[in-house]
């Protein structure tokens, strides 16, 4: 019963992860289209995003993922497991480094006028959710278990 909750919650927060980047692939360049205010505060959301909500998903992802390990037997050294970590870790990294800095650097561009640029934005956001859908593909496949 608790590997299920457990996976239960491991896999909510996936969820949450990947359907909020999918959600921006859709929704980012349409409020950039709108300009203005509505712009504005798409792009202050997706430093908030990257500050708040992402910390929440990717640590639940984290201690789920840590405490299924430790209740279904796997090794730490299986190939799932590390591609599991480092997803996390680089999901972390780039939310902070750079989500969380380019959503406020757009938003200022778009307050001062400026011409809006999501090519970078939305080039970084493909590359972390091939990450994610990478490691969605290796705990189903189990690799190297």
């Amino acid at each position: 019963m608790f590997r299920n909750v457990l996976l239960a919650l491991h896999i909510a927060a996936v969820a949450a992860w990947l359907g909020c980047n999918l959600t921006q692939f859709f929704i980012a360049p349409w409020f950039a289209r709108q300009g203005g205010a509505a712009a504005v505060a798409w792009f202050d959301a997706t430093g908030r995003l990257a500050r708040m909500y992402y910390n929440v998903a990717g640590t639940l992802l984290a201690v789920t993922g840590v405490l299924l390990v430790r209740e279904s037997g796997f090794h730490w050294s299986a190939g799932f497991v590390a591609v599991g970590i480092t997803v996390v870790v680089i999901g972390g990294l780039v939310g902070v480094l750079f989500f969380a800095p380019d959503g406020a650097r757009l938003a200022e561009a778009e307050r001062s006028g400026r011409p809006v640029a999501l090519r970078r934005y939305l080039a970084v956001l493909t590359v972390d959710t091939t990450l994610v859908l990478t490691a969605v593909l290796a705990m189903v496949a189990k690799w190297r278990a």
